[in-house]
Formats: C-alpha cells, sequence, structure tokens
C-alpha cells in the first residue's frame, strides 16, 4: 500500500459523538489543559490488562529503572516485531487504554509488541526520551536481525517515533519497515493557522495546554528541532510513511501539512482520515472506527 488517500465515508458511530458531548460537558478540554500546564500528572504506568496475561507471553525488563513489555503470542508468532510508542503529550504515561489498543494489535497481526515506559517530562527532555528509546531499538535489531520492525505510536508518542525515524536516517542507521502513527503530534509550536478553526470542534486538547507540555518536553533544544517537532525534518528517505487523523482534532491540521509536504516532494504516504472523530480515538478500541483502523493496520502489517 503506497500513497493511499482514504477518506472514512461513514457518519461517526453514536458512541464517538456520544463520548465527544461527554467530553464537552465535563469540561475535559480545559481541565486536561490546566494538567498539562501545571504537569500534575501520574507518571507510573499502567500496567497491561489481566487478559493480556492470561492470552499473551510477557516478558517485563529494566531499563534505566524504566519498565519495558516484551509481549508475544502463545503460537503462529508472525515474522513482525511493533515498537510501541504511547501517547500523553510527553507529561502523561501509558494508560489502560492504551493496553487495550495493544491488545487488538496483537490479536490481529500476531506480532511481538515491544512497549517501552519511557522518560517524561519535565522530569526528562527529548533528548533523554531519544538516549533511551535508542537503546531499545538497537536491542531489538540484535535480539531479532530477521525480523521486520514496525514502529506504531499514538499522539506524543507518533511524534516521537516519527522523530526517532529522521534520527536513524541522519546518521545512517538501519531505519525500520514502516511507520504507523495515530493522531500525530507533529509540531509542538502549535503554530499552524488552520488549527484555530479545527480548535471550536476539538472537545479534548487545547492549544495552550499543549504549548506548555511541548517547551517542557524540548528542553533546550528548538522548538523546531526535528526531534521535537518532525515535520520541521527533512522527509526523504524515510520507511513506508502512514497517517491516520480525524478532523475534530487541532492536531489534524499538521496531519494534512505533512500529507501536503510529502505529495508535493512525490514521497510515499499513506493518509487515513476520519471526518469528525476526535483526538487519538484510535485507543479506544472497542468503538466501530478504531476497529476500521485496526483492519488497516493490520493490512498494512501483514
Amino acid at each position: 500500500m503506497d500513497n493511499v488517500y482514504y477518506q472514512h465515508t461513514t457518519a461517526p458511530s453514536f458512541e464517538a459523538k456520544l463520548i465527544q458531548s461527554i467530553m464537552d460537558l465535563l469540561r475535559i478540554k480545559q481541565k486536561l489543559s490546566k494538567k498539562m500546564t501545571t504537569n500534575r500528572f501520574e507518571q507510573n504506568p499502567a500496567k497491561p490488562t489481566k487478559s493480556l496475561w492470561r492470552n499473551y507471553h510477557i516478558h517485563e525488563a529494566e531499563q534505566n529503572g524504566r519498565k519495558v513489555w516484551n509481549i508475544s503470542p502463545k503460537e503462529n508468532q508472525s515474522d513482525v516485531i511493533i515498537l510501541y510508542l504511547h501517547g500523553g503529550a510527553y507529561v502523561s504515561n501509558i494508560n489502560k487504554q492504551h493496553w487495550g489498543l495493544i491488545e487488538q494489535l496483537a490479536h490481529q497481526t500476531n506480532a511481538r509488541i515491544v512497549v517501552p515506559d519511557y522518560p517524561l517530562a519535565p522530569k526528562n527532555s527529548c533528548t533523554d526520551t531519544y538516549a533511551f528509546i535508542e537503546i531499545i531499538y538497537h536491542k531489538l535489531i540484535t535480539d531479532y536481525p530477521t525480523k521486520r520492525i514496525v514502529f506504531i505510536g499514538d499522539s506524543a508518542g507518533a511524534g516521537l517515533a516519527f522523530g526517532f525515524v529522521q534520527q536513524l536516517r541522519n546518521t545512517q542507521q538501519q531505519q525500520p519497515n514502516q511507520l504507523i502513527l495515530f493522531s500525530p503530534w507533529l509540531d509542538v509550536t502549535m503554530s499552524n493557522p488552520q488549527i484555530e478553526e479545527l480548535d471550536k470542534n476539538d472537545k479534548l486538547l487545547s492549544v495552550t495546554g499543549l504549548k506548555d507540555a511541548g517547551k517542557s518536553y524540548a528542553g533546550k533544544l528548538s522548538l523546531k528541532d526535528y526531534r521535537v517537532s518532525p515535520i520541521y525534518g527533512d522527509l526523504t528517505s524515510l520507511c513506508g510513511l502512514s497517517i491516520f487523523t480525524g478532523t475534530n482534532d487541532i492536531l489534524n491540521a499538521d496531519a494534512q501539512k505533512c500529507q501536503q509536504l510529502m505529495t508535493e516532494q512525490q514521497l510515499n504516504i499513506n493518509y487515513f482520515e476520519y471526518p469528525k472523530m476526535f483526538h487519538d480515538w484510535v485507543i479506544i478500541s472497542n468503538l466501530k472506527e478504531s476497529q476500521d483502523v485496526i483492519q488497516k493496520v493490520s493490512q498494512l502489517i501483514n
């Protein structure tokens, strides 16, 4: 699948509409923005679900005092290794919804999935996170030299994955076979003029909160350094890229921009857009729209 441009034509499900109405009613956007500004997040990672423990082999290891989970099927394992990088604006850790999605991906792909509890701001910065992921990645390509490696990330984790692949290219190191991004955060400056219009329909994210989290994560790096905001990097000579995005997400503006930049440069990108879907809806894996995405990801991988 190269250069797919897909726009979902089915109307948003009742459940998807209901979730956005509830977020609006409970003022989740305002509360989340305040948390991002004050860094009042629980940074201990959620644990894998009981059903994951029951149905898969799970090995827990530690790297620099942080957890790394290695999840593998009990039988019929494929030749794919997924490195999954969770979202959370670089300040919030993996949650139970992420684990639900990871279980769905494991079921659909029969891949081994590696999930690192990577360092978070404000205690750590972008350079600390990259150093941590580099150790994890090099261990993967050393331990599994014949496997196909796929990076999957959501939100901030998607931005991290995209920037890290650019670093691998820049340093002439082996890249993964594919890069799959859900609701990616590609520019922490939040300066895209299209964001103002999208902000009216986004019930979850705010520009102010994201700017504060982005500055905290950048540390001493420029906010336009490709490791912090990968949309400012060189987009050429990268592994296969697929983006999934919803139009009720303020980050959709930069997903569209990325698709346009790569198309203008005649670079391969698969772009999947879901009208009126909210930020990171894919991690609510029982939604009809999420199931559609998971099926497409399975096709991309298999």
